[in-house]
């Protein structure tokens, strides 16, 4: 079957990115694939090449890490149908200049391509944020205060949530798993788009699009979390819908469903909360504070509050919480405290 894909392995490698990105595999092609991957080590290589540069094709223009790929896209265009390099292969119109594209940034890509024989980790400061693009062809969006560490190899894709959160729009690959760990926790796609977050008592997982399942690795093995959902318990995996978030306290297997917040920072400059904890509000505030940082006493951080805030505005967000709960705010040094009265 390979024989008729194209010319060469790169041909053979864009045609694949094509089928991924237009939908998940039938068994009979997850089986073709595996066969023309197993056929030389580099395929493999070449289809994160050509899957990268689809994603980065589809991605913001304005993201920094694209747009110089978008300029070396551009040329690649046009001198692709003056060479006419692809000619015999059997590919629709509109894919020749993505193959020129993929034939011409590998050099650029090289610096991503690394990461599948090692690994690498990203970090952001406060009030900083960064999209990324992966090896794989899958963008990677962190948050303020953040990091996450990647180590990609040719059977699995894994990353680590060290602290903050991040949010991950996956490449399509069945054939390598698509893992983000947390604690103990690890949370496995195979092409959809979702956000985890690590906090000081419990990891949170949003989904957008598309399914992930929840596992828990105990001393045990891998054993699915749970989640209470009218009043039943089911896998979390089931219980978990695009629009909605998983909340889970680290070392329980039992955790909560909620609807994802309209807004909570990454996206307009702004804190959106509903009944949300003070405690876990402060939290995400200070991954924007600049001269002031929150800290909340435990017998207040319990309480529930709602409001849009300013991301970064410390004083204002401790003023507005003075003002309608029974607290009191006092300043040691650069820190804001929030305690009963």
């Amino acid at each position: 079957m390979t024989g008729s894909l194209g010319s060469t392995d790169q041909d053979n490698a864009i045609i694949w990115c094509m089928r991924l990105s237009e939908g998940a595999l039938t068994a009979a092609e997850q089986q073709d694939l595996r066969d023309w991957l197993a056929g030389d080590a580099a395929r493999q290589e070449q289809l994160d090449l050509a899957l990268a540069v689809w994603t980065g094709l589809e991605a913001d223009a304005e993201a920094p890490e694209l747009l110089g790929l978008r300029r070396e896209a551009l040329g690649a265009m046009h001198r692709a149908e003056r060479r006419r390099w692809m000619r015999g292969a059997v590919l629709p119109a509109g894919w020749r200049a993505l193959a020129a594209v993929v034939a011409l940034v590998a050099v650029a890509l090289a610096t991503m391509v690394w990461q599948r024989h090692g690994g690498t980790s990203y970090r952001t400061g406060i009030g900083e944020r960064r999209v990324i693009a992966l090896a794989d062809g899958s963008r990677l969006s962190l948050d303020a205060d953040s990091a996450v560490s990647v180590a990609f190899s040719d059977q699995r894709r894994d990353l680590t949530l060290e602290r903050g959160r991040a949010r991950f729009k996956v490449a399509k690959n069945p054939l390598r798993p698509f893992a983000v760990h947390i604690g103990d926790d690890v949370v496995v796609a195979t092409g959809t788009e979702f956000s985890v977050e690590r906090l000081a008592g419990e990891m949170r997982v949003a989904l957008f699009e598309g399914r992930v399942a929840v596992l828990h690795d105990g001393r045990h093995g891998p054993v699915a979390a749970l989640t209470r959902r009218d009043g039943a318990i089911v896998a979390a995996e089931r219980a978990l819908a695009p629009g909605s978030e998983l909340r889970m306290p680290f070392g329980k297997t039992i955790g909560g469903i909620a609807p994802i917040g309209l807004n909570d920072g990454m996206e307009e400059g702004q804190m959106s909360f509903t009944a949300e904890a003070l405690g876990v509000a402060a939290e995400r505030m200070n991954r924007y504070a600049g001269a002031h940082r929150i800290a909340v006493a435990p017998d207040v951080a319990a309480l529930r509050i709602s409001g849009v805030f300013n991301a970064g505005d410390s004083d204002a967000f401790a003023q507005a919480i003075a003002a309608t709960f029974p607290v009191r705010v006092t300043r040691d040094g650069d820190t804001l405290r929030i305690v009963a009265p």
